[in-house]
């Protein structure tokens, strides 16, 4: 058998980076977290050990890892025939229950990734307005897209004034010239809102955002800011276009949308959608979505969109998150498990704060007061979220290096009790490295 240490090095010689994704790299480990398999709440490395799961495919995997019912609908797509490029009565039966669901969901297509997703919806966002300017906040991510990989984690050296943001590429290999077709505003902030609108809006195609910033940890809207951004959108004719690649099926059966009770013209639905198979939709108001080719002119196939496989898995999944007392008992968890996490902090003294929305959380260390935009988040100490993980996955709990961390509705009390017993340990690792000890 190999170790990890063997499996990664051979991996690098025909992987860059030894991955297959960046972000797979766990900079707290110095590699990937390999894993031999994973079942329900828990992940299995190499060795056969056990990890309690809390990055559970970075929230894809609400019902668990392996669920029965995710399992079950992958093998009734494979009786049917491993088919693309075909339409099926499932396609149309899915973006039904969609529009029963989430309340912008009158029409819906699907794709793959949810960069990918995004990306067409930027185009529909476009063709439908005849306008250009996107408006995004600082710290939220849209995915890996040209025209949407800016300013998701700038440099703080390098952002630009807190108050007006300059576009940061998040990458290499981006066009320069596509900087100027984007204005970047601080989230929670209704006067810097106010005042992009003010300079652009007639110019602005769609102001995209995450409603719930998971990307930043988690950061939710201040009261009144996400009616502001949907008045300013109807005053200036823009779109309203929620990112809810994170919060869909998550916060609840109808989204963040349904949570916030204010209505987006376009969504993308993703990771917990497909229960963990690769699927997500672009869903919206029907005039929009209209748009849309062959009805329209704007672009938006592949010969791999809505496979069979997880579009039969995407059915399975919403149907076990509309059972009875679903959300009642992730609720449920999430109070007993927050409750415990916050006691940890304030016994340990380490400064970290703590933020949650459902079952996926952010961690800041280093801070304490509530954070409310991505320059705070930014402030935090990387030093200590690192050892924080490490210590997690020495004790068999797993933490990716992320800025949101969750459990699933697959995870137990006592699962989470462990968990909590993991993380007292990687808490007293913290002040034992970076805290000096108290005077007796």
């Amino acid at each position: 058998m190999q170790s990890a240490k063997e499996l990664y090095d051979f991996a690098r010689q025909y992987l860059p980076g030894g991955v297959c994704a960046s972000a797979r790299s766990n900079p707290a480990i110095g590699r990937p977290f390999y894993v031999s398999r994973g079942d329900g709440p828990y992940v299995y490395d190499l060795e056969g050990r056990r990890y309690i799961d809390m990055c559970i495919s970075h929230g894809a995997s609400l019902l668990g890892h392996n669920h029965p019912a995710i399992r079950a609908a992958v093998a009734q797509a494979l009786e049917i025939g491993i088919i693309c490029a075909y339409e099926t009565a499932h396609h149309a039966a899915l973006a039904h229950r969609l529009s029963e669901l989430v309340p912008c969901a009158e029409m819906a297509r699907f794709a793959g990734s949810g960069t990918e997703t995004v990306m067409h919806g930027l185009r529909l966002a476009r063709a439908a307005t005849g306008r250009e300017r996107i408006i995004k906040f600082e710290g939220h991510f849209h995915g890996y897209s040209d025209h949407l990989y800016y300013s998701s984690a700038p440099p703080l050296d390098q952002a630009g004034p807190a108050d007006s943001p300059r576009p940061y590429a998040q990458s290499a290999g981006m066009p320069a010239a596509l900087a100027d077709l984007i204005t970047i505003v601080p989230f929670n902030d209704p006067d810097a809102l106010e005042a992009a609108f003010t300079r652009h809006g007639h110019e602005v195609a769609t102001l995209i955002l995450e409603p719930i910033n998971y990307d930043s940890g988690c950061i939710l809207p201040q009261p009144g800011f996400i009616e502001l951004c949907r008045t300013l959108c109807d005053r200036y004719g823009a779109l309203l276009f929620f990112d809810e690649v994170l919060t869909a099926f998550r916060v609840g059966l109808a989204g963040a949308q349904g949570t916030l009770g204010v209505v987006p013209d376009l969504a993308v639905l993703g990771k917990a959608f497909g229960g963990g198979m690769p699927i997500s939709a672009l869903v919206g108001k029907r005039q929009i979505m209209a748009h849309l080719r062959p009805a329209g002119a704007s672009e938006h196939s592949g010969t791999y969109l809505a496979h069979l496989t997880a579009v039969l898995a995407a059915r399975a999944a919403l149907d076990e998150y509309a059972r009875p007392g679903f959300y009642e008992r992730l609720a449920e968890l999430s109070r007993r498990f927050y409750a415990g996490f916050e006691e940890i902090i304030r016994r340990s003294g380490v400064p970290c704060r703590l933020q949650y929305a459902g079952p996926r959380f952010g961690l800041y260390f280093g801070v304490t007061e509530p954070v409310w935009n991505y320059r705070q988040a930014a402030a935090q100490n990387q030093a200590m979220l690192l050892t924080f993980i490490a210590g997690c996955i020495r004790r068999e709990v797993y933490f990716h290096v992320s800025a949101h961390h969750g459990f699933s509705a697959a995870h137990t009390e006592a699962d989470l009790d462990q968990a909590l017993e993991a993380i007292a340990g990687a808490m007293s690792d913290v002040r034992s490295r970076f805290m000096a000890p108290t005077a007796s």
